[in-house]
């Protein structure tokens, strides 16, 4: 996640917001002056009238600006010095705007604020809030002010040209409340523009943590993860301990099928294998901690432990056996060799976590218990039936021992104790049930 690229397409896209901005503002101004035009012209004085033709034409110039800004904010020609431009640009204008529009009544710039083109600079502070950088809003903060302070607020030398109480409330002090405001206000928008930033930065932090977590995460811990912010890969690196149901799959033969398709093949094999696995243990609330090869290892109680993690896990496996009976269906019809599975269940205490430095982390369950569903699944091969479980499964699963084929203790490599095991096999009419279930099963 590139957080410069993000940031510039968002300068990008306020720019391209604000020249939109800055053609309507001229529009509609411009319309208005010329309705007003029209209304007028019969009896307004040759003042009135240069003032109107003046506000028409500045409001022509002004949507110019807009749409050279609208041509310029594209990825391809936008350039990071550009807002400071547009915005000493948009400032330059309306002062011209401001000092024009008080030549042509004849006020000196003592009563600026007395113009209509005086409210605008308040557009340009706003312009300040969709640009999200108050570096540039201080700036625009500061242009306004000087500029403000520069024309409006200075000694008066020469009579007012309102006659009365009325000029004292274009002199000095009262401009420079007038110029005070202008400021409070541009502050306040640097504030908004600071605070929207890090709210974008905060963001982009966030989105690429959770794009690194995905990197090394199942799916399904992401969001949880994530929602931890900055404890979160503290608490995912120190891990727990947990009870969970584990399951292995696997492709018997898989090497000598392999030997006898094209690479092309084997990688639609594996991915075909790889879907319905998924398919199953989504159904099922399983998570897929890995994928090696032709086999799968997925984890029931995760993030989370449950009652009823055995069972899902029993079911899982019985959906991956109607799977691939299914499976095999097809494949018959297409003359392809039938596909077997050995399945291990097991459930025991595991600890879950990431594992691995800064440069290479990944998430793993590791155990005991995870060693004796991988022994169970290698050894399907030697008793011959497609999915063996523990008795510690069927106990948690609620099952009942006798519709299980009873098995005598085994010992498992690496470990000294045996292990109680029972075993399930296909019922001979496995292909009809499949047959019957293709339009929802695997």
């Amino acid at each position: 996640m590139n957080a410069a690229r993000l940031h510039r397409e968002v300068e990008i896209r306020a720019e391209r917001t604000l020249s939109l901005i800055r053609m309507g503002v001229a529009l509609l101004l411009g319309l208005l002056a010329m309705g007003f035009f029209v209304a007028v012209s019969d009896a307004a004085d040759e003042i009135v009238l240069r003032q109107l033709v003046f506000a028409a034409a500045s409001m022509v110039a002004y949507f110019l600006i807009g749409a050279g800004a609208w041509w310029m904010a594209t990825p391809s020609r936008f350039r990071a010095w550009a807002p400071w431009v547009l915005t000493t640009l948009d400032v330059a204008f309306m002062l011209f705007m401001a000092l024009v529009s008080a030549a042509n009544v004849g006020l000196p710039g003592d009563y600026l604020g007395a113009l209509p083109a005086f409210t605008m600079f308040s557009l340009v502070l706003s312009f300040a809030a969709l640009r999200f950088n108050p570096l540039l809003a201080a700036y625009a903060v500061g242009l306004v002010t000087l500029a403000t302070f520069a024309v409006s607020v200075r000694p008066r030398l020469s009579p007012p040209a309102i006659d009365g109480g009325l000029g004292e409330l274009f002199g000095g002090p009262a401009n420079l409340g007038r110029v005070v405001i202008l400021l409070l206000t541009g502050a306040v928008l640097v504030l908004v523009a600071r605070r929207s930033r890090r709210i974008l930065e905060r963001a982009i932090a966030e989105t690429r943590r959770r794009a690194n977590l995905t990197r090394y995460l199942p799916s399904e811990l992401t969001r949880e993860l994530s929602e931890l912010a900055d404890a979160g890969d503290i608490a995912l690196r120190q891990g727990r301990r947990q009870i969970a149901a584990l399951l292995f799959v696997d492709i018997r033969g898989f090497t000598a099928l392999a030997e006898a398709l094209t690479p092309e093949a084997v990688g639609h094999l594996v991915a075909d294998y790889r879907r319905r696995i998924t398919e199953a243990a989504s159904a099922t609330g399983g998570v897929i901690d890995k994928f090696i090869g032709d086999g799968a290892f997925v984890v029931f109680g995760l993030p989370h432990p449950g009652e009823d993690d055995a069972a899902r896990a029993l079911i899982c496996a019985r959906a991956i056996l109607s799977g691939v009976a299914l499976w095999n269906l097809d494949r018959a019809e297409q003359g392809l060799a039938p596909i077997a599975v050995g399945i291990g269940v097991h459930v025991g205490e595991v600890y879950c976590g990431a594992v691995g430095d800064d440069s290479r982390l990944e998430f793993a369950v590791l155990g005991d218990a995870v060693n004796v569903a991988a022994r169970l699944e290698q050894a399907t091969k030697q008793v011959g039936l497609p999915l063996l479980v523990t008795a510690e499964a069927i106990a948690a699963a609620g099952e009942d021992p006798a519709a299980w084929i009873a098995l005598p203790d085994q010992m498992l490599r690496g470990r000294e104790a045996s292990v109680t095991l029972y075993g399930l096999t296909l019922p001979k009419d496995a292909g009809m049930a499949a047959q019957a279930g293709r339009g929802s099963g695997l």
